[in-house]
């Protein structure tokens, strides 16, 4: 069975030892073993990411998420991997405050799987263990397999300040 292969090259018209590479797929994608399929890689990246990030799958289950992720969402990265998005952010209601809103099946990291193309993007505000309340703007894509069906959503978290 074929090894996924990558190797680092400067990108374009960069001589500097200083600037940024980027990693190029040598890799045939329809033979890689199961343990490279996209979910696979996007889950290790957003595992090793420094940016808070989460992977879902297209049932809405948390596949992967960054340590600043889970600090952002106030939920320990360990406990809610292979669980429902839903079941393990608070979710809070922006008028009421009250947990679980009626929207919560529509927030980007889920809207984003029953769209399919384009991004999307929302407001959450979330509630930590010790009370606090954090507003999360959440920018999503889906993510395809070859075939072009939707298998997830990678979704970039940034903590609004105001």
């Amino acid at each position: 069975m074929p090894k996924l292969i990558m190797r680092l090259e400067r990108l374009p018209g960069s001589d500097a030892p200083t600037n940024p590479r980027h990693i190029v797929d040598l890799g045939d994608h329809v033979r890689a073993p199961a343990a490279s399929t996209p979910l696979a890689r996007w889950s290790a990246s957003v595992a090793a990411a420094h940016d808070p990030c989460v992977v879902v799958d297209v049932e809405g289950q948390v596949l992967s998420l960054s340590a600043s992720a889970a600090e952002l969402l106030g939920c320990s990265d360990a406990g809610v991997i292979g669980r429902p998005l839903v079941d393990v952010v608070d979710l809070v209601d922006f008028e009421t405050g009250a947990s679980r809103p009626d929207y919560a099946s529509r927030v980007a990291p889920l809207a984003v799987l029953a769209h399919g193309n384009g991004l999307m993007r929302s407001l959450v505000r979330v509630r930590h263990r010790d009370g606090s309340k954090v507003t999360i703007d959440a920018s999503s894509a889906p993510l395809h397999d070859v075939r072009g069906d939707i298998i997830g959503s990678l979704t970039f978290l940034a903590a609004v300040r105001g």
